[in-house]
Formats: C-alpha cells, sequence, structure tokens
C-alpha cells in the first residue's frame, strides 16, 4: 500500500512537472509571438459617406527591441487589410535606445500608405523620452505625435490624442474643431475615460486604449495583475461616459517576457453606418 502511494505520488509530480513545462514553453515561447488578429465594424450614426468602411489599425504596447517574428507578421497583416490609419497607442518603446527600431517600424507603416498617428504610454515618460526628440523621430519616418491636442483629420474625422494618465498628466480636453466631426480619441490607460468630464460636444464615437496587456498572464479569462492605470478595465469593449471604448491586449510584454492565454493583438476597427 505504501508503494502504491508512493508512486502514486511520483506520478503525479511528474504530470506536474510535464504541465508546467508546457506552461512555460507556451508562455514564454509561443504566445508572446502567435499573433492575433481581431476585427471589428463599429456602427456611427450620421457617418460621413467618405469615412463608410475607413479601417483602423491599433498598435499599443510593444515595447519594442527589434523588428522580429511577431513584427513581420503585423506588418504583414497590414498590407492585407490596406488600414487608412494607424494608431500607435503608446509604450512603443522604453526608453531612447530604442528610437532607431521606433523609426524603422513607422518608416514601415507609412510605406503601406496609411496615416501613423501616436501619443505617450508610460514607459516613454518613464524612459524619460524627451517629447520634442520623439516627436521629430516619428515626423522623419512619416508618422506624427500628438499630445493632448485635437488633429482635424479629413473626411469629417477629427482625432483626440492625450498625455498618458499612468506616467503623464493629461491636461483638459479642449472643444472638438468641428462639432459635428466624428471623434475618435486614443489614450494609453484606459482609467482615464472614467475620470475625465465627458466633453461638451458629447461623447467620442470611439475610444482606443491599452495599457493592460490584457493581464498579460491569464488563468482563462481571468487577469490575476493588471498594471495602476487600468482602473476596471482589461480587454476588449466597454461602455463609457465618454463613448464606446476598445481596450487593445497589445503587442510586447514589458517586465515579465511572457504571455499565457493572452496572445499579442492587432485590433482592426472598421467604421460603419449604423
Amino acid at each position: 500500500m505504501k508503494r502504491e502511494r508512493h508512486l502514486s505520488r511520483r506520478k503525479l509530480l511528474g504530470a506536474t512537472g510535464i504541465v508546467a513545462a508546457i506552461v512555460s514553453v507556451d508562455a514564454l515561447g509561443v504566445e508572446p509571438r502567435w499573433l492575433q488578429v481581431t476585427r471589428h465594424d463599429v456602427p456611427i450614426p450620421s457617418l460621413p459617406a467618405a469615412l463608410e468602411g475607413f479601417v483602423i489599425a491599433q498598435i499599443t504596447d510593444a515595447h519594442l527591441t527589434g523588428l522580429g517574428r511577431l513584427e513581420t507578421q503585423i506588418l504583414t497583416e497590414l498590407r492585407r487589410a490596406s488600414p487608412q490609419l494607424v494608431v500607435l497607442t503608446g509604450d512603443l518603446i522604453d526608453d531612447s535606445t530604442k528610437l532607431g527600431v521606433l523609426a524603422e517600424l513607422c518608416a514601415e507603416l507609412t510605406k503601406l500608405g496609411a496615416r501613423v498617428i501616436a501619443t505617450l504610454g508610460n514607459w516613454e515618460h518613464w524612459g524619460q523620452l524627451p517629447r520634442g526628440k520623439l516627436a521629430r523621430s516619428y515626423a522623419r519616418s512619416g508618422a506624427q505625435l500628438l499630445v493632448d491636442e485635437w488633429h482635424p483629420y479629413d473626411r469629417g474625422l477629427a482625432i483626440y490624442a492625450s498625455d498618458d494618465y499612468t506616467g503623464g498628466a493629461p491636461g483638459p480636453l479642449s472643444a472638438r474643431p468641428t462639432p459635428d466631426s466624428i471623434a475618435l480619441l486614443l489614450t494609453h490607460s484606459p482609467a482615464f475615460v472614467d475620470e475625465l468630464a465627458p466633453p461638451a460636444a458629447g461623447p467620442f464615437d470611439l475610444c482606443l486604449a491599452g495599457h493592460t496587456h490584457g493581464g498579460q498572464i491569464r488563468a482563462g479569462s481571468f487577469a490575476p495583475i493588471l498594471p495602476p492605470g487600468s482602473g476596471r478595465f482589461v480587454a476588449g469593449w466597454y461602455e463609457t461616459q465618454m463613448g464606446p471604448l476598445y481596450v487593445s491586449k497589445g503587442t510586447g510584454t514589458s517586465l515579465v517576457p511572457a504571455r499565457f492565454c493572452c496572445r499579442p493583438e492587432l485590433p482592426l476597427i472598421r467604421l460603419v453606418r449604423a
């Protein structure tokens, strides 16, 4: 009987070790490079005909160290999707030593024929990246950095990009340039949308954020650890006082180079008439 219990214990420990090894291989070697493309139609009342079918791609929380297998997948998917606008919603790089790889990515994105617009995340602040230097790096590669300002995009679309709520200090929201324009909010930390007073012209038609990494290490759909600035948000769609919000799981990793039950995400969002 004792021998049987000993053998059962050994089998249990062996099975546990095998499961742990499989999880480790997946979390460290498979999922961080296994891109998930999500597609979303966003119905908007009174959408101008020029914006029907307009596609926005969101890249966030890339934490770039180089253009590797994952970034190659992202660029391949974007060539297929042909978005009109690519938005970079913060934490693209962690410090100034990565400015070169950021410029390389943006140059590849602009070759697609899309407009590329970026804003700041907490790591651009924590990495002490000079805003002017970062803005010039974006501009040289054909992209545009916006911080606490509106961009009157053509076709009746206006874009507001805020400073990051966690690492920065967002300023007050100014009035949209044209009250009847379709309004898009770009921000990094999603808790910001629950703290900001709704704009006088009404909620945004679409809000995009990142920061949470979707939890990065999850037990199924449960995310036990989220970074400060996440608020009530994890990933996916939410209704907020600022308008419909999509929180992307992002593409990179931070602090721990692993993802589990939480693949890197490239959201493709298409505007359609309600």
